[in-house]
């Protein structure tokens, strides 16, 4: 069978519905100053700019995504950018439009996600996000559905442990990645043609609710 590809709003907007907190989003289609005004009005800077396609996952080795945007000047080049980087590195590409997001700032990074093992089915992960994937490949795994006891244990497995109780003087809520692991665990419940999430980061914060920035998803055919 063949897998189809969220774009990164659909992804979101599926996150979203399973009570998984999302970065603040807008779509673009077109670039008036009148538009980007709107935008700027509606998130605050700084922003952060990619492109939407179905076709195009991997958005910043191709250009299409600009960070730290503080002006609607910045906005207007940065849109322009990204369409063209589209046109010229992705041609047979389908855009559909140009994300905004809130740009949030620095906190302790999560990797959550889920992958499809041909014997097993659904398999649900979580671990060190960020620069911390590939480095230290600290991750836990259970098959789908999970129970909070489960939760619990996949966080106790990995460097999470700590880190919920206090790195540099700041305390996170381990009930957040409690709670999300269930909502995540649910959706696929819901939707087992659900093959793949990739939800990096997942963003802790001390002092504000934790959020998930980049996600995809990927649907069996």
């Amino acid at each position: 069978m063949g897998k189809k590809s969220l774009n990164e709003l659909d992804s979101a907007e599926l996150l979203s519905s399973a009570g998984i907190n999302m970065v603040k989003s807008v779509v673009l289609t077109e670039g008036s100053d009148a538009t980007l005004k709107q935008t700027a009005e509606d998130l605050g800077f700084p922003v952060v700019m990619k492109v939407l396609s179905d076709d195009i996952l991997h958005k910043t080795d191709l250009g299409c995504v600009c960070l730290g945007i503080h002006s609607v000047e910045g906005m207007h080049e940065a849109y322009e950018t990204i369409l063209e980087n589209a046109r010229k590195n992705a041609p047979s590409a389908r855009v559909q439009g140009v994300v905004v997001q809130q740009m949030l700032p620095k906190g302790f990074e999560v990797l959550l996600g889920v992958s499809t093992d041909p014997q097993f089915g659904q398999v649900l992960m979580v671990g060190l996000g960020g620069i911390y994937v590939e480095l230290l490949k600290a991750v836990s795994m259970r098959m789908v559905p999970i129970s909070r006891a489960d939760a619990e244990q996949m966080i106790d497995e990995t460097p999470l442990k700590m880190v919920c109780k206090g790195l540099r003087g700041v305390h996170y809520n381990r009930e957040e990645i409690v709670e999300t692991l269930l909502n995540l665990s649910k959706l696929c419940q819901k939707h087992p043609e659900i093959r793949e999430v990739d939800v990096n980061p997942f963003i802790l914060y001390g002092d504000r609710k934790a959020t998930a920035v980049d996600a995809m998803v990927i649907l069996e055919d």
